[in-house]
């Protein structure tokens, strides 16, 4: 069933009508329909704003003028519309300097900006020891934490818009250069980054890019495998890492095979047959790589799933078993036996499904709900084990997401689902493709043990 508030709010007559009665009207958003372009600012209006005592302006002036914008300002001009604001909080250490973040957003406020705008704020990473004095200490860590306060709230106050808010936590940031910075700030500034706002991408500054990361065809000579790809989510995902160079496998189900072919061949991609179900599915995969990929996978994304929905009183062991064994046995078994083999090349990505029901869970899943919180905590555990290998391990948690499961659902779970996020909407396959297509490039190092969610911002475990 279609967004009957998103598809007729945008349009003359309707919008009017709908607005006059008071329903809440989606912005539509402006989703990446190729491959990454570069110069995501050209011809955007571009305010910058920091901190005393932040990252040197000149590492900021770098990465705009990379992004194709030599003329940012402190205020967006009277009369213009923003397309993207970007605020450097690095600087903050005392109360009374968050005064300097309102300011910036408050003079740039929502009535400046286009729809579909971009909003980044970039904060330290909150220190978990003491260093210096333990008053300066506690005022620290209150006033980055309070950053992150900051950017969720403003993530809710300009979602009307389809305006995205995200958070940049640097490790060390003061050592950050325009190199390490400049493809989260490509990615987040980015159509690519329509459905994700109220995020915090933590950086690690000393594994970040040290020299230009590619922002066009980033994953040329790369190859990866998308489980569960036939449909979907995956086949979302495999399509987006085609577009930026990859060769893709295309692993789904022997009974799904036609399909999962046709996708293959769409993209010059292979397929792959194999139930992630069965004990034999980690060999299988492994024997794969070693004859058809020269020995070695540069990304496997782990997005093959299933629900088995009841409420447990009425849940068999079977109904159990199967969740537990799909959703998250099959990537603990096949991760292992990769690693075992040095499968997995060095700077090689692991990307795990997980769910926003793996933080909030939901009526009738505690099944997939554990399976989901499984993921997060495997995801955060095994990246701490793959950094000799410089392999990054991460997750992606989707929130509402329009696919031919939700689409069962009944209606009026439909419509409360998408309007509990800040965006006032679903998200689409295409939205996590984009997710995974970033943590999977070379520009996506500084990014281990994080779970991302791609849910607009949803209330429930957002």
């Amino acid at each position: 069933m279609s967004d009957f508030l998103l598809e007729k709010g945008n349009q003359p007559g309707w919008g009017k009508v709908l607005k006059s009665v008071g329903a809440p009207v989606p912005t539509k958003l402006k989703r990446l329909k190729g491959p990454w372009v570069k110069q995501v600012l050209a011809g955007k209006k571009v305010a910058y704003g920091s901190a005393s005592g932040g990252i040197n302006p000149a590492v900021f002036n770098s990465v705009f003028n990379d992004l194709g914008n030599s003329s940012v300002g402190s205020t967006i001009p009277d009369g213009e519309k923003g397309g993207a604001l970007v605020f450097d909080g690095t600087g903050i250490t005392t109360v009374a300097q968050l005064k300097s973040m309102y300011e910036f957003f408050h003079t740039n406020s929502i009535r400046r900006l286009a729809p579909c705008a971009k909003i980044i704020i970039v904060a330290d990473v909150v220190p978990k020891s003491i260093e210096g004095s333990p008053e300066a200490y506690y005022e620290l860590c209150t006033v980055q934490q309070g950053i992150e306060g900051f950017s969720r709230s403003l993530s809710k106050e300009v979602g009307g818009k389809g305006v995205n808010v995200n958070l940049i936590r640097l490790s060390n940031a003061k050592e950050a250069t325009d190199k390490a910075l400049l493809p989260y700030i490509h990615f987040l500034l980015s159509e690519g980054c329509a459905f994700v706002t109220g995020q915090v991408f933590e950086i690690n500054v000393s594994t970040a890019p040290q020299q230009i990361a590619p922002l066009e065809k980033a994953l040329s000579g790369k190859t990866a495998i998308v489980t569960g790809s036939a449909r979907g989510i995956g086949e979302a995902t495999a399509r987006k890492l085609a577009a930026e160079g990859a060769t893709v496998v295309v692993l789904d189900r022997p009974q799904d095979s036609e399909a999962g072919k046709a996708v293959a061949a769409s993209i010059n991609g292979k397929f792959l047959g194999v139930d992630m179900g069965s004990d034999e599915a980690p060999v299988l995969i492994a024997d794969f790589i070693k004859k058809e990929l020269n020995g070695g996978l540069d990304i496997i994304v782990h997005n093959a799933g299933i629900t088995r929905d009841k409420t447990l009183a009425n849940m068999d062991a079977n109904q159990w078993d199967m969740v537990i064994n799909i959703n998250l046995n099959a990537i603990i078994k096949t991760n292992k036996e990769l690693l075992k083999q040095g499968l997995i090349k060095e700077n090689g990505r692991i990307i795990g499904l997980s769910s926003t029901s793996g933080f909030s869970g939901n009526f009738g899943q505690t099944n997939y709900s554990t399976t989901k919180a499984g993921v997060i905590g495997y995801v955060r555990s095994i990246s701490q084990t793959t950094t000799d290998k410089k392999i990054t391990v991460n997750a992606i948690a989707p929130g509402f997401i329009e696919t031919q499961m939700t689409a069962k659902m009944p209606a009026m779970t439909q419509f409360f689902a998408r309007r509990l996020s800040n965006l006032n909407q679903g998200g689409q396959p295409t939205d996590i493709g984009d997710m995974i297509t970033f943590l999977a490039s070379p520009g996506a190092s500084g990014m281990s043990g994080q779970i991302i969610r791609v849910c607009g911002g949803n209330f429930i475990g957002a």
